[in-house]
């Protein structure tokens, strides 16, 4: 399964870290930072070929 993390701040706190851990296990997992990253076409098309899709 494909999940896409969409986090709003630098720095996650221990609960964030941890699930992003549990789902690499088993899941290829990707991370954008929407304040650092600012392509918002990389952004749709990633939304779009996720399976899943967490905002933080």
């Amino acid at each position: 399964m494909k999940i896409l993390y969409i986090l709003r701040q630098k720095n996650t706190d221990d609960t964030v870290t941890k699930l992003i851990e549990e789902h690499k296990k088993t899941n290829q997992v990707t991370i954008i930072n929407i304040n650092e990253n600012k392509n918002y076409d990389e952004i749709v098309d990633l939304i779009r070929s996720s399976d899943k899709v967490i905002s933080w």
